[in-house]
């Protein structure tokens, strides 16, 4: 694997992806049940914003840099900006947390963390940044076997969080596919896919592909901070919801227009289906 997420960390794709973790684990807090969360490619877990990938791409900078000090942003921005700043108590943006450490920041003692990643060294800065308590688990596993050994949880209800580096040009159409035989162990789990705007046609395949493979109840919610454009920097990403909770198309649709004007560098836009 030659993604190093570090380059583009906090940019507009993951304000949206985190901003959406946040309200899905929220939700999930709100019954006394407890809940797992599987996160099937989960990176380094916190990442420096001085560091030298950062500051050689400074993506954050025309991402979570823009909003960073906005003074009233929408409920589902400003739980994300107050999630980030946990991890900043000075108030200066200098650590970026990834959906693992994120997630950490909503777990009970009841509730897990299943947190998989098999890049040797993403995976030993993983276990460096998450807390080390029982119910922090880290994998050094192929997420998308994950994806099928860990599901269902013992917890019988949790959240799914997929996002592949997209290395291969057939890995859209592969977590599609993949999500079959998670669907049908884990039906009613919730699901959290985030993907890269940049072919309608391939998004829309592997849309159908998930509805086809047991996807009911979806919502889609998609952020462009310019043209896309099929080759070269990604300016736009979507999230498909499997099961999404109560309440968050009602925040989205409050959340997008505010993302699509002030993370914008040319010509905005957003989009949200449920189907």
């Amino acid at each position: 694997m030659n993604y190093r997420h570090a380059f583009h960390v906090g940019n507009h794709a993951d304000v949206l992806k985190h901003a959406v973790l946040l309200f899905c684990l929220e939700a999930l807090r709100r019954k006394p049940a407890p809940f797992a969360v599987l996160d099937t490619h989960a990176g380094r877990g916190l990442y420096d914003l001085g560091g030298a990938e950062a500051e050689r791409s400074p993506e954050w900078r025309d991402g979570i840099g823009r909003i960073w000090d906005w003074p009233a942003p929408p409920p589902l921005v400003a739980r994300y900006l107050a999630a980030v700043r946990g991890f900043n108590q000075d108030g200066a943006l200098r650590v970026y947390p990834g959906s693992p450490a994120l997630a950490t920041t909503q777990l009970r003692e009841q509730d897990v963390l299943m947190a998989c990643e098999l890049h040797p060294e993403e995976h030993a800065a993983l276990r460096r940044a998450l807390p080390r308590q029982p119910n922090v688990q880290v994998h050094a596993r192929d997420g998308w076997e994950a994806l099928g050994a860990l599901s269902p949880p013992p917890q019988r209800r949790g959240l799914v969080a997929i996002d592949p580096p997209y290395e291969a040009p057939d890995e859209l159409a592969k977590a599609a596919r993949a999500l079959g035989p998670a669907l049908k162990r884990f039906g009613h789990g919730a699901y959290l896919w985030w993907r890269p705007l940049k072919s309608e046609s391939a998004l829309a395949a592997a849309d159908d592909e998930a509805r086809a493979q047991g996807a009911k109840d979806t919502l889609r919610a998609d952020l462009w901070v310019d043209r896309p454009q099929a080759e070269g920097r990604l300016v736009g990403s979507s999230v498909l919801l499997i099961n999404p909770p109560y309440g968050l198309e009602e925040e989205l649709r409050d959340a997008l227009p505010f993302l699509a004007e002030a993370l914008t560098k040319g010509r905005p836009g957003w989009r949200l289906e449920q189907r």
